[in-house]
């Protein structure tokens, strides 16, 4: 698999990769195929700790990038397992009522944003995305937000695969290699605070995600979860020089 240094710095949202493309097909059909296909369901585990984000950095508008159907966001949102936790859509639930949801392969969804926004959300996306486009994807993220960038990326397989027999997880890479790739384009766009979540197996087979805060590089703050046993709400705060982790 190629390096994420290799990342073509010519490709770009109107001259993407033949790779983009076949695979943004693929994902079309894929969401036609289910109602239930790319719900986002992946988002429910970090509602919490993006309302303390972005309530933390005054942001009072938001872009979920690549958020599949988007049921979280509508009177639907008890579709999505274990959503039942948060009782409301997520606009209400977070108290942001300006917001814009893009999915380039679902069609409900698929219209390019025209405007910035103060945080942008991605989850589970930046992994199914060729490594060779991965430049200008992450550079279209950090350009439509104002201040900060939350981003989930998976550093494991997915369950699913491609047509092809691929798994569905094309661009897997260390949460280290992450971190110096989204520093490095962070350096264009010194105003953003960029939260990066990785997931991953560890050898004894613990699931752990890990999470750093990257105001600049080489500033990487790792982060560490705080559980107050009277709530049992997950809450990223900064604390050196441990990570992140919850089982």
């Amino acid at each position: 698999m190629p390096s994420l240094s290799e990342a073509n710095p010519f490709f770009n949202r109107y001259n993407s990769s033949p790779e983009y493309k076949k695979l943004l097909d693929e994902y079309g059909k894929m969401h036609k195929s289910s109602a239930n296909m790319f719900n986002g369901r992946s988002l429910v585990k970090f509602v919490d700790i993006i309302k303390t984000y972005l309530h933390k950095n005054d942001c009072t508008s938001f872009l979920d990038y690549g958020c599949g159907k988007g049921y979280l966001y509508t009177g639907e949102f008890d579709k999505v397992s274990g959503s039942k936790e948060i009782g409301k859509p997520l606009p209400e639930y977070w108290d942001i009522e300006k917001y814009c949801l893009y999915d380039p392969g679902h069609k409900e969804h698929e219209r390019l944003p025209t405007a910035k926004y103060d945080a942008v959300i991605s989850t589970d996306v930046l992994e199914h995305i060729p490594t060779s486009d991965m430049r200008w994807v992450v550079q279209e993220i950090f350009r439509y937000a104002r201040k900060m960038v939350f981003l989930n990326i998976a550093c494991m397989p997915a369950l699913k695969k491609l047509k092809d027999g691929r798994n569905a997880h094309i661009s897997l890479h260390s949460p280290y290699d992450w971190c110096q790739f989204l520093a490095e384009i962070s350096e264009t766009y010194p105003d953003l605070i960029i939260y990066g979540f990785f997931d991953e197996i560890m050898e004894d087979g613990v699931f752990e995600t890990k999470g750093y805060k990257i105001v600049r590089r080489p500033n990487i703050i790792p982060l560490t979860m705080r559980d107050k046993e009277e709530k049992k709400t997950l809450v990223g705060e900064e604390e050196e020089p441990k990570v992140q982790r919850w089982d």
